[in-house]
């Protein structure tokens, strides 16, 4: 579970960068997927913090 959370950092740090530099390109609609993608990911994210901290409890 620990190495999926490194990937979605990782994975939300390089859709950000993608969502930034279409939108500097005036690629708007690429831009918004990006973004929309890479906010999908940081709720996938906090999800998957809450549940391992939840299965740390009840150890």
């Amino acid at each position: 579970m620990r190495g999926s959370k490194y990937i979605d950092l990782g994975l939300i740090i390089f859709m950000s960068y993608f969502a930034f530099t279409r939108f500097s390109n005036g690629q708007n609609g690429l831009g918004i997927m990006f973004t929309v993608l890479a906010l999908m990911n940081v709720l996938t994210f906090v999800m998957k913090s809450k549940q391992g901290k939840e299965q740390t409890e009840t150890k």
